[in-house]
């Protein structure tokens, strides 16, 4: 991997897991922050691809307070890039208070650079089989 793209890797991670970590608290807004404006979202319940980030904005708004997640792993990240673009491809596990994992995530997304950040610019959320 070229030095940018490890220097990449390492923002698009560090960036990550405090998002995830904020969603799995009751606040699905920190993951918006990853965000570009022309988003594109499809995942379980959303009823369709959401466009831009006013209607994840919205539809996030719903979900806020409503999602307790004790702990979760975010497994197997792998980053392709591609120029201004890269493909980030990883699993979570989602634990309740005790147990084994309650939920499997499969998650892609897809970030573009606007300027010194990585932004994501379309993501698919799907559960495990």
């Amino acid at each position: 991997m070229r030095q940018d793209e490890q220097d990449a890797h390492e923002n698009i991670m560090a960036r990550l897991h405090p998002a995830v970590e904020r969603w799995y608290k009751g606040d699905p807004f920190g993951y918006m922050g990853l965000c570009a404006d022309d988003v594109t979202y499809f995942a379980p319940g959303t009823g369709g691809r959401l466009n831009g980030l006013s209607a994840l904005r919205a539809t996030y708004a719903t979900l806020a307070g409503k999602v307790n997640v004790s702990r979760f792993e975010i497994l197997n990240p792998k980053i392709q890039f591609y120029g201004d673009t890269a493909v980030f491809t990883y699993n979570v596990n989602e634990y309740g208070s005790e147990g084994p994992a309650t939920y499997r995530w499969n998650a892609t997304e897809v970030y573009r650079r606007i300027g010194d950040e990585w932004r994501i610019i379309h993501a698919h959320w799907s559960k495990t089989q």
